[in-house]
């Protein structure tokens, strides 16, 4: 386990998580008047189609591309985030956001598709460049943004993070050690005393109490981290919604979006959702 100056200090920080504001769109998805190439638009919304089948009989009422790749600061791996509207209950909408067909290559590239699904056009999408699908359009075209007020305040981005790195470490590192933990007892047991073996047992039990809880704790970190992008929460019981700006002169600068991307790429969202995937195994061994 990282510590957190180790995190901080770590070789990837070296590249900005900041893109360079580029000249183009990106030419992978984009052709040179600026119209999402066919066979991008073919391959996303075939990919959707596809799984939609084993949900519901109803095709997709509108599809949309936003995020980095609908600017024009982007790099080679960054997401392509499609947000698409299907006309189903929101209980259904439920079932199908947990089985989402998330993190496939666009082939012959390195960025993953990832898709957003919702039963109704939200308004948040329109506040920055998206493109329509099905209509083949943009809805809001992308503008050069001079990131210089950014950057000056990079120092300030850092200092934000470091909260939010702070808190995620230590609930990683607590579940990693409950469960060397429960290894080390299952190890004890095996070898235990007949009249030990309840005493160990025992405390397996507990452990698993603990780890369980661990991992509850990890997701709601996780959520909240989510948050930033405004869409953490949606379709679920609890609901969380941070914002966190820059006064920049006249303007005040969202930083959410940047925040997430600088802890996404420590590794730390990665290792969140893989610690929240042994949560049934956990939950059997308690049962």
């Amino acid at each position: 386990m990282r510590s957190l100056k180790e995190y901080l200090s770590n070789k990837e920080l070296n590249e900005s998580v900041l893109d360079p504001v580029k000249k183009d769109l990106n030419p992978v998805l984009w052709d040179k008047n600026d119209k999402l190439k066919k066979s991008v638009k073919v391959h996303i919304l075939k990919k959707f189609e596809i799984w939609l089948k084993a949900y519901t009989d109803k095709s997709s009422k509108n599809a949309f591309l936003l995020g980095s790749n609908a600017s024009y600061q982007y790099n080679e791996t960054v997401d392509i985030d499609v947000n698409m509207v299907v006309d189903v209950t929101d209980e259904k909408l439920k079932e199908m956001t947990k089985m989402l067909p998330n993190g496939q290559l666009l082939p012959g590239t390195k960025h993953p598709i990832n898709y957003f699904i919702s039963n109704q056009i939200r308004k948040e999408w329109k506040q920055s460049s998206i493109y329509d699908l099905i209509a083949d359009k943009w809805i809001i075209k992308p503008k050069k943004v001079d990131k210089t007020h950014i950057v000056a305040n990079y120092r300030m981005i850092i200092e934000i993070a470091r909260f939010f790195i702070a808190g995620v470490t230590s609930a990683i590192s607590e579940y990693e050690s409950d469960v060397s933990t429960y290894e080390t007892y299952t190890a004890y047991l095996e070898d235990a005393a007949k009249n030990e073996k309840d005493e160990i047992q025992e405390l397996l039990n507990f452990k698993l109490h603990e780890i369980i809880a661990d991992i509850e704790g990890i997701r709601i970190a996780h959520r909240m981290l989510r948050s930033f992008r405004k869409k953490a929460f949606e379709g679920e019981a609890f609901e969380a919604s941070l914002q966190i700006k820059i006064k920049d002169g006249s303007a005040n600068i969202s930083i959410n979006n940047i925040l997430y991307k600088y802890i996404e790429k420590l590794g730390l969202i990665n290792k969140m959702i893989g610690i929240e995937k042994e949560l049934e195994k956990w939950e059997k061994l308690l049962n």
